[in-house]
């Protein structure tokens, strides 16, 4: 005959606990994303001017939802890069038509180049 857990005592690794506050922001993010989704999912049926929302507009909102926080970092690279760029070309344009350059300004706009065009190609290979 097996003993009997008391209930108190039983641990359940299916269902991970939560503190209160963390349950609460759980469930909020949970509920913006799936308004996200159902909004997105009928703008795309709205968009093929079909009155019903299929499964492949529900897919399509959800890969555009996960490719939203990517896209957002690419265009962030993709600036920092064309301002490293802009700053190549202002810097090493003036730096070459002085009277006198510096060759370690040159290289050090040279650098900054380099950081810029990896910058801006990293963003469009992602």
């Amino acid at each position: 005959m097996q003993a009997r857990v008391p209930e108190s005592t039983r641990h359940d690794d299916s269902e991970p606990k939560f503190h209160e506050d963390a349950r609460a922001m759980a469930v909020q993010h949970v509920r913006s994303y799936g308004q996200r989704l159902v909004r997105d999912a009928a703008a795309a049926a709205k968009a093929r001017r079909h009155p019903l929302v299929l499964l492949k507009d529900v897919q399509y909102a959800a890969q555009r939802l996960r490719t939203t926080g990517r896209n957002r970092k690419n265009v962030f690279l993709q600036f920092i890069g064309a301002g490293l760029l802009g700053v190549f070309l202002q810097g090493f344009t003036a730096e070459m038509l002085a009277a006198e350059p510096e060759p370690w300004v040159a290289v050090f706009y040279v650098v900054i180049g380099f950081m810029g065009i990896f910058g801006v190609f990293w963003s469009l290979i992602r």
